[in-house]
Order: structure tokens, then sequence, then C-alpha cells
């Protein structure tokens, strides 16, 4: 619970610096960065501080390519597009999720509309966002590592997944 108290604390106080839009354009395409930029500020911010993080644990890690990891630390919440889902929303799915995940994740329904459809939505793109994350990036032609990568970054852990994948996980559970 602390935790989630320190992510909507870091959600109401997030801002991006110059050093940070450099990161951003060394790491990504131009096409990947039109993606990127179109998450809301909190999620932006929360992505960088993955990538930041990834980087970190992976310094010393010879086997993980840093070029895919670093794309998909700043990547895998792209399907969390700006304006989809308001704050509040976002509070109340982290809330369901905490207490009652299996029922949350099956009550969402893509489609915005009044206020019921507004928060079904908002469940919807909270539990499915890294597939449709995954989507935005196939419709870029992204390299399919980067695409699986970010599919699956929410799910089970597996005996065969990429080193980065587990790295991205590590550093996605510290912010």
């Amino acid at each position: 619970m602390i935790n989630r108290v320190k992510q909507l604390f870091s959600a109401l106080t997030a801002s991006i610096s110059t050093a940070d839009k450099e990161f951003v354009a060394r790491h990504l395409t131009a096409e990947e960065q039109s993606l990127f930029w179109q998450m809301n500020l909190p999620d932006q911010r929360h992505a960088l501080n993955v990538a930041y993080s990834a980087q970190a644990m992976a310094k010393e890690l010879f086997e993980i390519d840093q070029t895919v990891l670093l794309k998909c630390a700043l990547l895998h919440d792209i399907g969390k597009v700006r304006g989809d889902v308001s704050t509040i929303d976002k509070v109340i799915t982290v809330l369901a999720h905490s207490c009652c995940k299996s029922w949350a994740e099956r009550w969402g329904r893509l489609g915005r509309g009044n206020r019921l459809q507004n928060l079904r939505h908002a469940f919807f793109i909270y539990f499915r966002h890294g597939e449709r994350s995954a989507e935005f990036l196939t419709n870029i032609h992204a390299d399919q590592r980067i695409v699986e990568i970010v599919r699956q970054h929410h799910k089970a852990p597996a005996d065969n997944d990429p080193p980065e994948l587990t790295v991205l996980r590590k550093a996605d559970n510290l912010h």
C-alpha cells in the first residue's frame, strides 16, 4: 500500500526535464517517440524511471541487449494514451486490482461514453495495456522482440522469458 501512495504522489508531481527529453530522443525512433509522447505526463515519467532503473540493473549483464531493454522500458505503457483514463478512474482501477483482481479484469470494456462506460474503459486499459501497447508497436513495424516483451510485461514469468523482459519487470515493479 505504501508503494501505491508513493506512485500517486509521483504521478501528481511528475515532470520531464530537458535531459529526459534527450534520453527519449537518443533511444527511440521518431515513430516510437510519437507513441511515447502520446502518454500522459505521469506515465511518461514512470516509463523514464523504469528505463533508468533497468539501465542500472543491466549494466553488468552482458546477455542483455541494452537497445531492446531501453526501448521496452520507454514503450511498455504506450497503450495508456493521454486523455483515455481520468486520474480518479486510474486510482479506482488500482484499488480494484488490489481487492478483487479477477472481477475487475473481467468487468473492463473498451469504449468511452458515460461515467460508467469511462470507468469500465479504465479497467480495460489497466488490465490490457500490454496487449494494446504491443498492437501500437506492431502498427509502426517495431522490432518483434520489443513487441513481444511489451506484450508480456504483466504476464506471469516463464522459463523461456528473454533476460530483457526479466529486467523490465523488476524495474517496472520498483516504480
